[in-house]
């Protein structure tokens, strides 16, 4: 019998200090990349948001990417709302050029949404075709920082390209 799986119902912000510790030999500095939300520079930070871009080693195929996350918390501290967004940050393409892969739990299934949009973890879900962030499925694993960056790390460790078809 196959085990039901189940999807978070309150997630933790993520711990910059411990992010840092565990992912630093993943992150780099770019003379060339001065993004306000970097990692090395005055990323936005309050009680109730987060925004910040991690550059990460360069990858022999997309280039220089990164991993730019928001996070919105409700009044308990809890995550509301998350995006994890791994993309090309060097050189600045646009939205849709820069985008490999991301993750979110902001809600898509508002009334007259194409069904193709809807996914079976509404509101989770994972943008998997690079260059097209209109496409998504169902989003089992990843509803974290952490769990992004363990997602992203064996593509910059092997060099490999990120398959359209990933899950």
């Amino acid at each position: 019998m196959t085990q039901q799986r189940t999807l978070p119902t309150q997630l933790l912000p993520a711990n910059l200090g411990n992010i840092f510790r565990k992912y630093e030999k993943w992150i780099e500095v770019y003379q060339n990349f001065r993004d306000k939300n970097s990692a090395h520079g005055d990323f936005f930070k309050s009680p109730k948001r987060i925004e910040i871009i991690f550059p990460l080693k360069e990858h022999p195929v997309h280039g220089i990417t990164g991993l730019h996350v928001i996070e919105r918390y409700d009044d308990h501290g809890y995550v509301r709302e998350y995006q994890y967004m791994w993309k090309v940050i060097v050189p600045k393409i646009g939205v849709q050029l820069n985008h490999i892969s991301s993750w979110g739990n902001e809600p898509h299934n508002a009334p007259g949404t194409n069904p193709k949009f809807i996914t079976d973890t509404e509101p989770h879900h994972h943008h998997h075709v690079p260059g097209d962030r209109s496409q998504r499925k169902e989003n089992w694993d990843v509803h974290t920082l952490e769990q992004a960056f363990e997602f992203i790390i064996p593509f910059l460790e092997l060099g490999d390209p990120y398959p359209v078809s990933n899950s």
